[in-house]
């Protein structure tokens, strides 16, 4: 195992452990190594492997049995892909998973101070904004936590009821009546700070995807800017590129 000290011995191989179920190179229903067999494999201690079977134990990843062995019960999630294709409609705002249970909350819709950053991409004017946040769960589980903000005179008249129903684009486009012509990314790998981990229900530091979506309308200005969040655990980012 790394000597890598920011992480103990016992979490690392706790994880590896778990990236592997994740990954199906242990089934759900199968039986995990024989802990001695660990201990060769990692070059680690009883105790070591011990410690890290309890923590995959309290998290459901496995359930031990005397005289049998430590069985696997968690099964891979399905993962979400996300693609910015040609066609920016098909991005996960507008997608909505359809294969899956999904449902989206408003947490909170009000007029703020405008961050520096979004007066920079919006080219605002005004020291207030138009700020959304929203979960969006799959099966019940937190999936993606999502802040929206908007010029304030964009967004009369839409309240939560709607974008509790639709995506975010459809009521930009159908109530708010701006049309759309494209939209700018920056995507980046990161982790989730007290806020972040608290909405996804990830631990503090665990990996995330952060998009930045900064919506054009038909004049190419800017008219509105999205942060995702998205779990690492739930989401995989697809892509074409043709020569």
């Amino acid at each position: 195992m790394s000597d890598n000290r920011k992480a103990p011995i016992y979490v690392q191989l706790a994880e590896t452990l778990k990236g592997r179920i994740l990954h199906e190179e242990y089934r759900a229903g199968e039986l995990l190594a024989p802990a001695r067999d660990l201990e060769q494999e990692f070059g680690v201690s009883a105790i070591t492997v011990r410690k890290a079977m309890s923590i995959l134990v309290q998290e459901g990843y496995v359930e031990p049995k005397q005289g049998v062995g430590t069985r696997v019960t968690k099964r891979p999630e399905e993962l979400v892909e996300l693609e910015l294709s040609g066609n920016f409609w098909n991005w996960a705002d507008s997608a909505l998973a359809k294969n899956l249970q999904t449902e989206t909350e408003v947490l909170e819709i009000a007029t703020v101070s405008c961050p520096r950053r979004i007066a920079e991409l919006l080219h605002a004017q005004s020291a207030v904004i138009w700020r959304m946040k929203r979960i969006r769960r799959i099966a019940g589980k937190p999936a993606s936590f999502i802040v929206n903000y908007a010029l304030p005179e964009l967004m009369s008249g839409v309240g939560k009821e709607l974008f509790s129903k639709q995506p975010f684009l459809d009521v930009f486009r159908d109530h708010c009546g701006v049309r759309l012509s494209g939209v700018k990314q920056r995507v980046r790998a990161t982790v989730a700070d007290i806020d972040i981990s608290g909405k996804l229900d990830i631990g503090f530091g665990e990996p995330i995807f952060l998009v930045e979506n900064t919506y054009l309308d038909m004049a190419e200005a800017p008219v509105e800017v999205s942060y995702f969040h998205f779990r690492g655990d739930r989401y995989v980012y697809k892509t074409k590129i043709s020569f």
